[in-house]
């Protein structure tokens, strides 16, 4: 009986899709179809094109996807929003002004007498008791321009800047972390590229492994050294090693689209990783760090702060207010912005509302409470952040450990391949043997692809995680 042996665990091949940020295409499911032809210009912004295949740079994506990406471009109109509502913030000290134009009609007699009045035309004979009483239809047009200053507002313009300020470096703080998330994920996209040509490289040379299997079985059993069972053995573990080959080659086609939609370039070509020096020796891994520096770290903080200053704000709403205002009117009785006359008034408006139904304490006491909340997550997000670092720190030295381990695997799957070849050839062997040296071989390339991409993603996520961007030198 034949014993199964697969040459890419089930999980592997699912992990090539995992690893690859947005891509949703399944094993068996083939590639959606480019959206756009784009002009060569648009193909050259990750790479240089070779035949019918884009070859895509690791620092052309990064730049492509901090240029194009739509979630990125919003994030920094946020950034524009909040600053604009910095902007506003300021009314709160500058003086207000506005021009208003207003049209009246009635026959109420002290509106009448009025209208009059304004327009300085009363006459002694608007003083009879019919005339007063009984004035008709009059019509007034009134022109204002008003000035209103604030002078005292019981620290809520004061209090209010300073929260739009803060919420606004919040919000500069937050789009700077989006951008060190987007090179992540540039850099995340680009390997999961990288690591499904290398498992279809991985697959390829093991098929080639296979068919030399298949025709060996073939030639023993033509000249009756091996049984038909071995031929039979021999073309079932190629068939799966052609149906691995199916499902890596899709999962590159999904890599490609996970870049196609970080970046929003959609090109027909097929992408290929631009090939990379393969380093035996990983070197030393750069320190986790003091991550309080963090991005997202110093936007929680700045929220904290905005939310600190709302008490003010909260606080100002239950004092006194004191403002001004200086306003000068135009009247005219027939024309629209006439000056028949002309008056001013200049007025200062002290208002406290000693009591509003309880809405002005419950505003207090709401401001207060999201205060603590922000400065609870600030302190959580900062020890996550700790935790995180000193992770990814763990992992990325992990993936370096297991380099050495997985190259030496290799060796010896290797070496040992070639002794049990040489053994079936001489009948010393089985090809249930020789299939089970050529999984464990396979197997152990896999493991080596798959412990070097891991160590390049750990470095960048440890970089992400300490707020430094890709490390120095690259990821290598």
């Amino acid at each position: 009986m034949i014993r199964p042996s697969p040459v890419l665990s089930a999980a592997r091949v699912v992990l090539i899709a995992g690893i690859v940020a947005g891509a949703t295409v399944a094993p068996g499911q083939t590639a959606a179809p480019a959206i756009a032809t784009p002009t060569p210009a648009d193909a050259t912004r990750l790479g240089e094109v070779r035949g019918d295949t884009l070859i895509v740079s690791l620092e052309r994506l990064v730049d492509a996807a901090l240029e194009r990406n739509e979630m990125l471009l919003a994030s920094g109109a946020w950034v524009d929003a909040a600053r604009a509502q910095a902007t506003g913030a300021w009314s709160g000290f500058l003086p207000r002004v506005s021009v208003s134009e207003f049209f009246l009609r009635s026959d109420d007699p002290l509106m009448a007498f009025g209208f009059k009045l304004n327009n300085r035309n009363v006459q002694a004979a608007d003083f009879a008791p019919d005339r007063l009483n009984d004035p008709g239809e009059t019509d007034s047009w009134v022109t204002r321009l008003q000035l209103l200053q604030p002078i005292f507002n019981g620290g809520m313009e004061w209090n209010g800047k300073a929260a739009a300020n803060a919420a606004s470096r919040a919000a500069v703080f937050d789009h700077a972390r989006a951008r060190e998330t987007t090179v992540l994920q540039a850099v995340e996209a680009y390997e999961g590229l990288a690591l499904a040509l290398s498992y279809r490289g991985v697959v390829e040379a093991a098929i080639v492994s296979a068919e030399a299997h298949e025709r060996q079985a073939r030639s023993l059993l033509e000249a009756e050294m091996a049984t038909e069972a071995d031929l039979l053995q021999a073309r079932v573990f190629l068939s799966r090693l052609r149906q691995q080959r199916i499902i890596v080659t899709n999962q590159v086609a999904a890599a490609g689209e996970a870049i196609r939609l970080l970046t929003a370039i959609e090109t027909p070509l097929a992408l290929a990783a631009e090939p990379g020096p393969v380093r035996s020796d990983p070197g030393d891994l750069p320190a986790a760090g003091d991550v309080r520096q963090r991005s997202d770290l110093e936007a929680r903080r700045f929220e904290a702060v905005a939310a600190g200053k709302l008490v003010g704000v909260a606080t100002g709403a239950m004092l006194p207010h004191v403002n001004l205002s200086l306003q000068r009117d135009y009247y005219s009785q027939s024309d629209i912005f006439g000056s028949d006359a002309k008056s001013w008034g200049l007025g200062v408006y002290a208002t406290w509302d000693l009591f509003k139904g309880l809405q002005d304490i419950g505003d207090l006491r709401r401001a207060r409470a999201q205060g603590r909340a922000a400065e609870h997550r600030y302190q959580f997000e900062l020890r996550r952040a700790q935790h995180e670092a000193h992770q990814a720190w763990r992992d990325a030295a992990a993936a370096r450990d297991r380099i050495a381990v997985a190259e030496d695997a290799v060796e010896a799957a290797r070496a040992s391949l070639r002794i049990v070849a040489n053994q079936y050839r001489e009948g010393l062997a089985s090809m249930v043997d020789l299939l089970d040296v050529q999984t464990a071989a396979t197997q152990a390339e896999g493991d080596l692809v798959q412990a070097r991409h891991d160590y390049r993603v750990d470095l960048a996520r440890l970089a992400h995680a300490a707020g430094s961007g890709i490390p120095e030198g690259g990821i290598q």
